[in-house]
């Protein structure tokens, strides 16, 4: 079989200094791999690592354009990635990679290799196995230990012990040509706006709008008529996650009168995606 391996960066990546992870190179991966799999050919190219705080829409679009353009006679692809945004770029990653009708898995750690070997050489070989039996989605450790293969388009950032989660109500992103998003020049500027009491809310300076609500929509009273204003003037509006069993709450039911558009069948990390590349 042969592995396009795309080492991204991450704690998979990095090594601990008295008690500082530090961002390193993907030694250990590369080195597990072909030293545990002789059977499988691997292909490393050069990838522009990055931690999960400095990832950016550009990274990651240049990662999976890199990734498509290298993918021509490859069987599977291994993909290494910070923890703490990996959901991001796996949802991001389930509506552009399909394409390629080949399998991809999406993995790291939670801690660096010479803290804990076994995490990461688990992952990486859990994540070969899936890739083995053509399966895609992005393995890390549930709640018992044991090493997971999560749905892509399902999966949500992990909690505070590190345990990652699928959204319950999910439904599979059409596939699709994304050849328009890898290839831009300019990237929509997302103004994500939390569900929480009082948010500030900025007027400008962005291209989209993500409104982050549960149920009810978190349609305050001056949140109403800035989506109004904004949808007026060009900027697209969406609402996400959205349940599908529950009934439209008022307040929701006000922000979709505004002209916010719903994101159904998909967690907020999928709602990003969508509107990154809508």
């Amino acid at each position: 079989m042969r592995i396009l391996g795309a080492m991204l960066g991450g704690t998979i990546s990095s090594y601990n200094s008295s008690g500082t992870v530090m961002l390193g190179t993907p030694s250990f991966a590369r080195s597990f791999l072909l030293e545990n799999f002789p059977s499988h050919e691997f292909s490393f190219p050069e990838f522009k690592t990055y931690s999960s705080e400095d990832a950016t829409p550009y990274l990651y679009r240049d990662a999976l354009k890199k990734i498509i353009c290298s993918a021509e006679g490859f069987d599977g692809i291994l993909i290494t990635h910070g923890t703490d945004t990996c959901a991001f770029f796996a949802q991001l990653a389930a509506r552009v990679l399909p394409s390629l009708d080949i399998p991809f898995v999406i993995t790291g750690s939670m801690r660096s290799p010479d803290v804990d070997p076994n995490e990461a050489s688990g992952n990486l070989g859990f994540a070969v196995k899936c890739l083995e039996e053509g399966k895609s989605g992005v393995v890390f450790r549930n709640a018992e230990g044991a090493e997971q293969l999560y749905k892509a388009h399902l999966i949500m950032s992990p909690d505070i012990n590190g345990i990652y989660t699928e959204f319950s109500e999910g439904s599979v992103p059409e596939k699709r040509d994304c050849t328009e998003f890898l290839e831009k020049e300019e990237l929509y500027k997302i103004l994500v706006i939390p569900a929480v009491p009082g948010a500030s809310i900025p007027e400008d300076g962005f291209d989209r709008v993500l409104i982050c609500c549960n149920h009810s929509g978190t349609a305050s009273a001056g949140l109403v008529p800035l989506v109004e204003r904004w949808t007026a003037g060009g900027i697209k509006c969406f609402m996400a996650p959205i349940p599908s069993g529950a009934g439209v709450y008022e307040s929701r039911k006000r922000l979709r009168d505004a002209g916010a558009f719903e994101l159904p069948g998909m967690p907020i990390e999928g709602a990003w995606s969508e509107v990154l590349i809508r």
